[in-house]
């Protein structure tokens, strides 16, 4: 919606909000438009979540596309920002009147043809209520192992590894870089009435149709293990487990992976490496590990270069992506950037790819865990059976014309 358009349905709002007095937010369609308008704003411009929070007695709009936070540049009167709040609660199924406590709730909203399902939380901060709507496509399809931007060699071993019928698998990486999205793809590949799947999660992220979902709930005492030990007796072959956030998950994750199944999980570290050595500074004996662990795969998301606006430039001798590639630079190197334009808000980027490090566990690897007293023994082993780094992978993406060396650093290093 054009930003004149948002600021008169605002006024018309406030105008509504005033006649009748009320703050509940269920009356008054000008109130009902402006908040549809919000999501579909959101949605068209492929948003994965909207910020909405109380800022110097108005409230400011912030849509993350591409991974990058982006302020809406409208004004709301002051009275109207607790209506919105309130009437995004409703849409939730959030107690509108208890506003000093957080709050989680779910939006199933149809868009066109599409039904989007949104994750609401809300948070009382100073000034008022503060909230997220984290979106999800439930009408999306899932990807397949072909789309997950892995290298051909690397897509192998992924393959392989989903399809091993006991070992522990990780999936590691920060927050927001596409672990779900890969776990999901991996799931719905294995998905055949011959291999009966459970996942637990917190929370469940997308439904999916022949695979038994279910969601930790710590008042109900279905915790990460307890929900471990009922899917021992629901005759499991594939579980994945939301996360390993302590000794006790990933003891009883390992023992699982002893027992003849295959586990999925994630951890949040760096890299492949940072993983192995995570779960054993959470006090799992090494030999444990070894015995278990069949793969780990690092990944971050990258933004794509906009095919609106890309060009190709040479790279001088001189130039920070010369310095960046060493070896990998020749004279006369072309490199692919975005210029800006209307389609990429002027960033020069559009969508976003993941980037890898996949690592297999050999026997060489193995011997390094067992004799584990520091990351780079494994960094050395790693090395020795030839595995691409996060970083080689992004810069192989970035020669190919896909991203960029600039958004690469960003996203493995800040």
């Amino acid at each position: 919606m054009e930003r004149g358009a948002v600021q008169r349905l605002i006024a018309e709002a406030a105008r509504e909000l005033r006649r009748s007095s009320s703050e509940d937010g269920t009356r008054g369609s000008a109130v009902l438009t402006l908040v549809n308008a919000i999501l579909e704003t959101a949605l068209a411009e492929e948003a994965t979540d909207i910020h909405l929070e109380p800022m110097g007695g108005s409230l400011r709009i912030r849509m993350r596309v591409d991974g990058f936070l982006r302020e809406r540049p409208v004004q709301f009167p002051p009275e109207l920002a607790p209506v919105i709040i309130a009437r995004l609660k409703v849409m939730a199924g959030i107690d509108t009147a208890k506003r000093n406590r957080p709050q989680d709730g779910q939006i199933r909203y149809r868009y066109g043809e599409r039904l989007i399902d949104m994750r609401v939380a809300v948070l009382p901060v100073l000034g008022g209520e503060r909230m997220v709507v984290r979106i999800m496509d439930a009408s999306e399809r899932f990807l397949s192992c072909a789309e997950l931007d892995f290298t051909p060699r690397n897509q192998e071993i992924f393959e392989r590894l989903i399809r091993r019928p006991t070992g522990l698998l990780l999936l590691c990486g920060p927050m927001n870089s596409g672990k779900t999205t890969t776990l999901y793809a991996a799931l719905s590949a294995l998905n055949e009435p011959s291999c009966h799947i459970m996942t637990l999660e917190d929370p469940v992220e997308r439904r999916i149709d022949g695979i038994s979902q279910f969601q930790v709930n710590v008042e109900a005492g279905l915790t990460f293990v307890a929900g471990l030990r009922a899917a021992l007796r629901q005759d499991a072959q594939k579980i994945l487990l939301g996360e390993i956030r302590d000794h006790e998950t990933a003891e009883m994750a390992v023992r699982i992976a002893l027992t003849g199944h295959a586990l999925f999980s994630t951890l949040h570290t760096e890299d492949t490496v940072s993983a192995i050595f995570r779960m054993i500074e959470m006090g799992l004996p090494p030999y444990l590990l070894a015995a278990t662990l069949s793969g780990v795969i690092a990944q971050r998301l990258v933004r794509r270069v906009c095919s609106h606006c890309c060009e190709e430039y040479e790279v001088a001798r001189d130039a920070r992506e010369a310095m960046q590639l060493g070896d990998l630079y020749h004279e006369g190197m072309r490199l692919t950037r975005g210029r800006g334009c209307v389609h990429c808000h002027g960033s020069g980027y559009r969508g976003r790819m993941a980037i890898h490090e996949v690592l297999p566990i050999t026997e060489r690897m193995r011997a390094a865990i067992l004799g584990a007293g520091d990351q780079a023994s494994l960094r050395a082993a790693a090395a020795a059976d030839h595995v691409e780094t996060l970083w080689q992978d992004g810069v192989a993406k970035a020669l190919a014309g896909e991203t960029t060396l600039a958004e690469v650093g960003r996203a493995l290093y800040g």
